[in-house]
């Protein structure tokens, strides 16, 4: 994560903003005024929704490392980037129920984000529209978070789960981790052939550039998942 600047400490754990970054702020916040250009209201609407919309990300990354800290795993620094957060920790976890509840606090914070924002909706839906379409929005995107990150391919809390669960199950660290692995590579591999096929056929009414956009995150998550590997390998991880 080169090319980040810190914004400060939250809960002391470093705040970072990666340069990619303001690239997603950019593209969600035009998505939201499309096509109101011309319309100052909607525009501040957006880029309030934008960075509601970070914040949650960053509140979703302080419940893994929150908790992560609480069973004894240093957290170094929160960085977003284009395709979300990452919280870096100085190690893996050394037992497999403090990975399962790290992995799953991450999920249940969006969830519960989620369904903040639904309960504002709610309210306000009769009383201030613009608002109540924010917060609909955004009730919608946090819940699709926690869904999203619920799928087992490593290294998504999904497949940190999966791995949890094969840890507890097994006893054996390392091959818990290979095959979480595979199943995240085969996951990224899917998510790169569904990007290819919407390309080419464009189903549903999805346009070529949502196609292209599944497919580079299966390409993220390919490397990512064969990062988180390797780092899984180093002599201070995990036992069991």
């Amino acid at each position: 994560m080169g090319r980040a600047f810190s914004l400060g400490k939250v809960f002391g754990i470093e705040f970072r903003l990666h340069y990619t970054w303001f690239v997603i702020f950019i593209l969600v916040t035009i998505s939201l005024v499309f096509p109101h250009w011309l319309s100052p209201l909607y525009w501040i609407m957006a880029i309030a929704a934008s960075l509601l919309f970070f914040a949650s990300v960053l509140a979703h990354e302080l419940a893994h490392s929150l908790v992560g800290r609480a069973n004894g795993i240093p957290v170094k620094s929160i960085t977003l980037f284009i395709f979300g957060g990452v919280a870096l920790m100085t190690r893996e976890a050394t037992r497999p129920n403090a990975e399962l509840k790290m992995a799953a606090a991450g999920p249940a914070c969006s969830l519960a984000i989620g369904g903040l924002f639904a309960l504002i909706w709610l309210v306000t839906r009769g009383v201030a529209t613009s608002v109540a379409e924010m917060a609909g929005w955004l009730a919608v995107i946090n819940i699709a978070l926690a869904v999203f990150n619920m799928i087992p391919g490593f290294p998504l809390d999904g497949g940190r789960i999966f791995r949890a669960i094969l840890w507890r199950a097994t006893g054996n660290y390392q091959r818990s981790t290979l095959l979480a692995t595979w199943v995240g590579r085969g996951v990224a591999y899917l998510f790169i052939l569904g990007g290819i096929l919407i390309i080419l056929l464009h189903p549903f009414g999805l346009s070529w550039f949502d196609g292209v956009w599944l497919a580079f995150i299966g390409w993220f998550l390919g490397n990512a998942a064969s990062a988180s590997y390797r780092q899984a390998q180093w002599p201070e991880t995990a036992t069991d």
